[in-house]
């Protein structure tokens, strides 16, 4: 230590230093300490409060009159919010906010970012923030990984388990939260996807294969299969046909018809020739679904069948074994009762009554009664028919607005259901309309460009939404969201992995792209061993790779025409670039 302060005093006096000479009594050590000590610091207040308050806000752009007129135009029109939870997605955010923000029209995004992530997105909500043309927030974990206390004012941390499970939880906390901030703000249509994934209209394509429109009844000499799921390793349907005796049950032989065919109302053949009639369970048993327990017996809410097939669900009115309500019970149900009785099962669907092994009677809520109302098929193609060209500049919400008016309200929302449409790795070249100042903004760059090639209509399980979180209590957004599918149990329909949003009866869906193996890559979350696996994405690369879309689309020429070319170069500066990063970053920013 003697050798080092001398060093220091004889580099003070040599070099005249006197900010050393104010130091030369201070070891390097405790030099070295205090510097990590504010280093620490000074990354605590980074990660802890990253926001986009203009003091934080250090990158100041040059804002020209066009985007200040469009800017003060924004304030006089209705637009859409958004929730993202990213994880690495720099490379692919400019390109899905700028498209959002001229197809929904999407004028408000909250941001959250997964403690794996090795990089921020501030820099590219700060340039759309400096505009005025949307509003911006970025949230971190204590923004929405909290529960209220009984007493109403205490938050209570929510602690997160780094798996799979984990990370579920924090996707539908997320979820929830964000869509509650946006109520108090005053907020009505809020869109709940992925970053990969796109909101787009779901024309009928004459020269693309699309599933048959479902019928409403069984056609002539056809028989009609009830309560039927589909076995995909198997390729057989099971189901009950209602004959004169008693139901009985049954199983297809292996399908011949395409999966894209299987759905509520469909009709399929087997390889034996035999064709069977799809019935909609689900309309079926809304028909005579009761508001009201018939006699006092408990009431389960948020009903599931558990991975032991018992029934499960939050009981109310426990007259049996005196459960305090909102009580998480689960007991064993006999799904196939005896043949002499009418009802073959235990009804699994909201406005009926179960039995258990016991005999004891439970009714399940009636969920249903504020789902969307379901359109009438003729109703729903028509519907299809009148959705916009991709030239007819109209927007999602100018559609939602057109079809409420015409139809109700109730057909649309508050939850609009949304089918997916998965996108593979073939590439087109973009169309010369595409083409928007050569050599500054390239089209290979943008997914929505680039990849045309997608999978089979209407076999892609689980869908997406959009909500009117105008229409939603405020207490069925302070607790955890059911799932990123159908977040809020009474107001979207369940969703079954055989049982998805029907395709052909759909107005808009969501286009999810692969992208490339690089782009696959790239997010390194906690699904990592899938993420890095060659043989995984080939799988899903040969799914998305059925059929081509045979109508292109004009978006990123329109918004470049609308920004300005310097705007727009600005807005979409980095999209589809994938800079190399490294797990430290994230282990310095995370603590992970």
């Amino acid at each position: 230590m003697k050798r080092q302060s001398r060093h220091l005093r004889s580099r003070s006096m040599h070099r005249d230093n006197k900010f050393l000479l104010l130091l030369h009594n201070i070891s390097l050590g405790r030099l070295f300490f205090s510097g990590s000590v504010l280093y620490l610091l000074l990354v605590v207040v980074l990660v802890n409060h990253l926001s986009l308050l203009p003091s934080l806000n250090n990158i100041h752009i040059s804002i020209d009159k066009t985007l200040h007129e469009l800017a003060a135009d924004n304030k006089h029109k209705e637009g859409a919010s958004a929730c993202l939870l990213v994880n690495d997605e720099n490379p692919r955010l400019p390109e899905w906010i700028a498209y959002h923000y001229h197809t929904l029209p999407l004028r408000s995004l909250t941001v959250a970012v997964d403690p794996l992530s090795r990089s921020s997105p501030l820099g590219i909500l700060r340039r759309w923030n400096d505009t005025g043309l949307m509003e911006m927030q970025l949230w971190n974990d204590d923004d929405y990984l909290y529960e209220i206390a009984a007493n109403g004012a205490e938050k209570k941390r929510i602690e997160v388990t780094p798996d799979v499970h984990g990370h579920r939880m924090r996707q539908n906390h997320f979820i929830n939260k964000c869509m509650l901030d946006f109520k108090r703000r005053n907020k009505q249509w809020v869109l709940l996807i992925d970053v990969d994934e796109y909101i787009t209209f779901n024309r009928i394509d004459d020269n693309n294969q699309e599933p048959d429109f479902p019928v409403e009844k069984a056609p002539d000499g056809i028989p009609t299969l009830m309560d039927w799921t589909w076995d995909s390793s198997e390729g057989v349907i099971e189901g009950w046909i209602d004959t004169l005796s008693s139901p009985t049950k049954v199983a297809t032989g292996s399908l011949v018809s395409m999966p894209m065919q299987i759905q509520p109302g469909g009709v399929v053949t087997d390889s034996t020739g035999d064709s069977y009639y799809l019935r909609d369970d689900r309309a079926v048993r809304d028909l005579d679904a009761l508001d009201q327990p018939p006699e006092p017996m408990p009431i389960l809410k948020y009903v599931m069948a558990d991975s032991d097939d018992k029934l499960c669900g939050e009981i109310f009115n426990d007259v049996y074994d005196e459960k305090w309500d909102e009580s998480w019970v689960c007991f064993e149900v006999d799904w196939e009762a005896p043949e002499n009785e009418q009802k073959k099962t235990n009804i699994f669907h909201g406005g009926y009554v179960v039995e258990d092994l016991q005999q004891r009677k439970y009714f399940l809520e009636k969920e249903q009664a504020l789902w969307p109302k379901r359109l009438a098929v003729e109703d729903a193609k028509d519907a299809r028919e009148r959705l916009p060209r991709v030239d007819e500049r109209k927007t999602i919400l100018d559609v939602v607005k057109e079809e409420s008016n015409r139809h109700g309200y109730e057909t649309m929302g508050p939850c609009i259901m949304m089918p997916r449409l998965r996108y593979g790795s073939f590439e087109v070249q973009p169309e010369a309309a595409t083409v928007v100042t050569p050599g500054e903004i390239d089209p290979k760059n943008f997914v929505t460009l680039r990849y045309r090639w997608h999978g089979a209509k209407g076999v892609y399980v689980y869908g997406k939404t959009m909500i009117d979180v105008s229409q939603i209590p405020t207490e069925e957004l302070q607790v955890e969201a059911e799932n990123v599918h159908a977040p809020l149990c009474h107001y979207c329909p369940r969703q079954e992995w055989y049982y998805s949003p029907q395709y052909v009866t759909s107005l808009f869906r969501v286009n999810h792209y692969l992208d490339s193996f690089e782009a696959y890559t790239y997010r390194k979350d906690i699904r990592v061993e899938l993420r890095q696996s060659v043989d995984r994405y080939n799988t899903l690369a040969k799914e998305g790779n059925h059929s081509m879309d045979t109508e292109g689309s004009h978006w990123l020429q329109e918004f470049v025409q609308d920004m300005g070319s310097e705007n727009a170069k600005m807005l979409l500066a980095g999209v589809g670039s994938f800079p190399r990063l490294d797990w430290s970053l994230s282990k310095i920013l995370w603590g992970k």
